[in-house]
């Protein structure tokens, strides 16, 4: 799926740079803000870096990693690395999403939905987490009224995670990125996950390693020849 890249300035406020635990949860939560953008709250959260006061004379301290659009756009607005604020004692080990809505009733849009099903069964997959399990609401952790709709409509709420899980089990459909380590250097390659096994493309890898990929005609398999090191 397509997402844009407009990450929060480094802050305290929003996004301390702090890196993330292991990845247990992915948290789901709607933006509070009816027929508001994606860049409008993404744009919010960059606000914060100020150092903003709520009706307590609080600082406020708010974050996600993506929030998705009213036409179903994805901001990625904190690296799934790095800590967000937005699941309370969940943060240093939850993905969290803020979902847009045009009304107050709080159901997302179809385009919305849709993107919200791919974006989830994909940080499934590439957590190895399950939907039925380890994909909550703001509101399993702290009983706070997000993502409203899902509050009030229990059923909608586990026919949401059903859909997630179908997507996920579409498996060779499913194109994602994921990190690997390739001679001590992180980086990110496409990878489909499948019977629970994880598949890279073997002509990525050779430009990685610098490597030719080779066939051999007896027995018809595929392989990689390293240059050797001088």
């Amino acid at each position: 799926m397509e997402i844009q890249q407009k990450l929060l300035t480094i802050n305290k406020y929003s996004r301390p740079g702090s890196k993330i635990g292991h990845i247990k949860k992915i948290t789901v939560h709607w933006v509070g803000n009816a027929g508001s953008s994606a860049i409008a709250n993404r744009n919010y959260f960059e606000g914060l870096k100020e150092g903003k006061k709520n009706a307590y004379d609080n600082y406020i301290f708010a974050s996600s990693h993506y929030i998705i659009g009213l036409q179903g756009e994805v901001v990625l607005c904190v690296p799934e690395d790095e800590i967000a604020y937005h699941g309370n004692s969940h943060n240093n080990m939850a993905i969290g999403i803020e979902t847009c809505h045009p009304d107050w009733g709080g159901k997302f849009s179809e385009l919305t939905y849709k993107s919200l099903v791919e974006l989830v069964a994909e940080l499934c997959t590439r957590y190895k987490l399950s939907p039925l399990v380890d994909v909550e609401r703001h509101y399993d952790i702290t009983k706070k009224d997000c993502p409203h709709y899902y509050v009030v409509n229990e059923q909608a709420w586990r026919a949401f995670l059903i859909d997630v899980k179908n997507k996920i089990e579409e498996g060779d459909e499913m194109l994602v990125k994921e990190k690997i380590n390739v001679n001590g250097k992180e980086v990110e390659v496409d990878s489909i996950t499948k019977d629970g096994v994880t598949y890279i493309p073997m002509r990525q890898l050779a430009n990685m390693l610098g490597a030719e990929v080779t066939y051999d005609n007896a027995t018809k398999r595929k392989g990689l020849m390293v240059p050797a090191r001088a």
